[in-house]
């Protein structure tokens, strides 16, 4: 069965539609022999993801990064009760970022596609999918995501990315807590991300929108 690809409205706030690959004809017509339209876009939203990841690194501190992070989930889950085939892009979306090391999207992703919004819909969840979703769950340590924030203490490496919303939700909790000398840890993990490349219209319009 093929695939479908993103939606429209996905696109728009996954992907910025003036910056979608041109080809000449004839490397369009050699490109199609090897790739498909759902691999393209799938290709174009795992990277322009991992690049926006980057940019919320560096505005961890920013007072509207709740809005965002919250924005994002409630975009994404909209876009699934549009239409029910985002389900399995965004599914894909999870897996693909994860393998790379995108732990932000990944975790935006496993948090829309586990959420009871979608329950009602009766989606037909492919195989791959209960499987992936557990092994993400196992991931992160929530509700207090001291598991991952602990993790990142032996990370070495800048290909690696962090999940800003289990880094924020750590923070406010241990700031509830009073356990600032905790927050601040990880506060001081993210302000590395300022001094890294990256720009802030790298922020997907899922985001803000």
């Amino acid at each position: 069965m093929r695939k479908r690809s993103l939606s429209m409205d996905g696109r728009q706030l996954y992907l910025d539609s003036s910056e979608l690959r041109s080809r000449k004809w004839y490397q369009r017509l050699f490109y199609n022999l090897f790739t498909t339209d759902y691999d393209e876009r799938l290709f174009e939203v795992v990277n322009k993801s991992r690049k926006s990841t980057r940019a919320l690194c560096a505005h961890f501190c920013d007072p509207k990064l709740s809005l965002w992070l919250d924005a994002a989930i409630y975009n994404t889950i909209n876009l699934i009760i549009q239409q029910k085939s985002d389900y399995n892009f965004f599914l894909d979306v999870m897996i693909a970022a994860f393998k790379k090391y995108d732990h932000q999207t990944a975790h935006l992703m496993y948090l829309v596609l586990t959420n009871t919004a979608l329950d009602k819909l009766n989606i037909k969840k492919p195989k791959r999918a209960a499987a992936n979703l557990l092994r993400l769950a196992n991931v992160y340590g929530a509700p207090s995501y001291e598991k991952h924030v602990h993790f990142w203490r032996s990370v070495r490496s800048d290909s690696v990315l962090p999940s800003v919303i289990a880094f924020h939700n750590f923070v406010r909790r241990r700031q509830f807590m009073k356990r600032f000398g905790d927050a601040q840890e990880a506060i001081d993990f993210m302000e590395i991300y300022k001094y890294f490349e990256y720009h802030k219209n790298d922020i997907l319009p899922v985001y803000i929108d």
